[in-house]
């Protein structure tokens, strides 16, 4: 707009440099990186519609949609996801799927990539599930280490089962035909609200019965939401508790129950159960006739090999055992007599050598000798014994001196020290008091202290530091 002043024209055009812009794909990657990892892992719930199968690959994609907000989301199921998934995959199908929401980069398309697929409701059980096997585990009761061996004789097989579905039959009918045992049921309900309590109840019952070696717990097949009973924590922590090793028999193959995990044993049908427990009788016999043919085998070579050692050793003619002995007898005189001779040989010479010796040390010249050496000896020591005496004898003096000293120091410190006491004893002695002018009132032998002891008439001795005065007690006061 021009106001009259100065015509203007436009000015020259800036250029602000500001933050260098995202490529596509690095936009697409960065929301794709935020939506992963705000959302890991989550359950989503809606109908299935635009299914499609991949030609190709055999991966399910479709959109899942609520209908009550009008909202879809795109979801893709893999193949393999697919075939684990228990849901029924068609249009029109309520489902709930677990899975994380993503990005599909290359086409910024947002999607819900599925991992597993479930009918509707099922989602939040099979959560619940998930956490109860986790837990369970991170307590040791899945653990390899804490399974036990199953008996390999067993003597009684306790049963939990329902006592009129098929699994009880077929355990007992698979049994005996194996295996001569007792079978014990405790009959419990396998499904339904009330069947856990009821398991963990017979579970209980079972375990009182006596020579118990074996409990199986099962059931018929039957479909997943069937399984509910064989799921619960309180199940499993009862097979778990069993003082006897515990069999899994819930009749199906698809997964396992938790307490399929928690039993020492799983099996996939009643029928497997019984085998599981329980040896075939006539393999068991085959086996002890085999152990029986061996044993036998093993004694006659045995007993075989022990006579022909004790053939060996039987005993000679004894005339020849005599005659050998008496030329043994002969060698070993004729041994000794030699071996005698000789050491008198030994004892000869060295009883000449000491006769030499005794020939040259003749006691008349060793005398002789020792009587030259005494008398030296004699000459340097008599000297030297009288200086020794008259050095001890002067140090004798001198401790003599030193100890007389000493006792006179002590005994006048003795001295002392008892004239101080005996002062002290003499200021405290009752005599000393009565020189001061006072006296002891004795009544029968005892002094008197308190004049009630005492009645007028009384005859009384009055002890002073010279003499005593006999007294009668004319009056008594009292104080107070």
């Amino acid at each position: 707009m021009n106001d009259g002043s100065t015509p203007t024209g436009p000015g020259p055009l800036r250029v602000v440099q500001g933050p260098k812009p995202l490529t596509v794909g690095e936009l697409n990657r960065t929301i794709k990186g935020s939506i992963e990892e705000k959302f890991p892992s989550l359950w989503v719930e809606g109908e299935i519609t635009a299914l499609k199968v991949s030609a190709g690959t055999g991966h399910l994609y479709f959109d899942l949609k609520d209908d009550r907000e009008e909202a879809r989301v795109a979801c893709v199921l893999w193949k393999g996801a697919a075939a684990k998934s228990r849901a029924k995959l068609a249009n029109g199908e309520r489902v709930q799927l677990k899975g994380r929401p993503t990005l599909y980069a290359p086409r910024g398309q947002y999607q819900f990539t599925a991992e597993l697929a479930v009918p509707a409701g099922a989602g939040a059980a099979a959560a619940a599930l998930a956490a109860l096997k986790e837990r369970l585990a991170a307590e040791g009761l899945f653990a390899p280490e804490r399974k036990r061996a199953l008996p390999r004789y067993p003597r009684v097989i306790g049963v939990v089962t329902s006592a009129s579905g098929a699994a009880f039959h077929d355990i007992c009918r698979a049994v005996h035909q194996r295996w001569p045992v007792r079978i014990v049921l405790a009959p419990s309900l396998v499904q339904g609200a009330d069947a856990p309590a009821q398991i963990v109840k017979a579970l209980a019952a079972i375990q009182r019965v006596r020579r118990l070696d074996v409990v199986i717990v099962g059931r018929g097949g039957g479909a997943s939401e069937d399984l509910a009973a064989f799921n619960d924590e309180r199940v499993a922590r009862a097979i778990a508790a069993c003082r006897v090793p515990v069999v899994s028999a819930v009749g199906h193959e698809v997964d396992h129950t938790v307490a399929d995990l928690v039993a020492d044993r799983r099996a996939s049908t009643p029928t497997m159960a019984a085998e599981f427990c329980t040896p075939v009788f006539a393999d068991e016999r085959g086996r002890l006739d085999d152990l029986r043919a061996r044993m036998t085998k093993a004694m006659h070579f045995k007993v075989s090999r022990l006579t022909v050692t004790l053939k060996r050793r039987q005993l000679r003619d004894p005339h020849r055992q005599i005659n050998d002995a008496r030329m043994r007898l002969d060698d070993l005189a004729r041994r000794a007599d030699e071996a005698m001779r000789a050491k008198l040989r030994g004892h000869g010479a060295t009883l000449d050598r000491a006769e030499k010796s005794l020939a040259t040390a003749h006691p008349a010249a060793r005398l002789k000798t020792d009587a030259a050496k005494l008398a030296a000896l004699d000459v340097r020591i008599t000297p030297a014994l009288r200086r020794a005496l008259e050095r001890r004898g002067l140090k004798l003096d001198d401790h003599e001196a030193r100890m007389a000293r000493a006792v006179a120091q002590r005994i006048e410190r003795e001295k002392q020290k008892l004239g101080l006491v005996a002062g002290r004893l003499h200021a405290l002695s009752p005599v000393a008091i009565l020189a001061r002018g006072y006296g002891v009132v004795l009544h029968e032998g005892r002094a008197l202290t308190d004049a009630e002891t005492v009645h007028a008439g009384d005859t009384v001795t009055v002890r002073l530091h010279a003499g005593e005065l006999d007294a009668r007690v004319e009056r008594v006061r009292t104080q107070g």
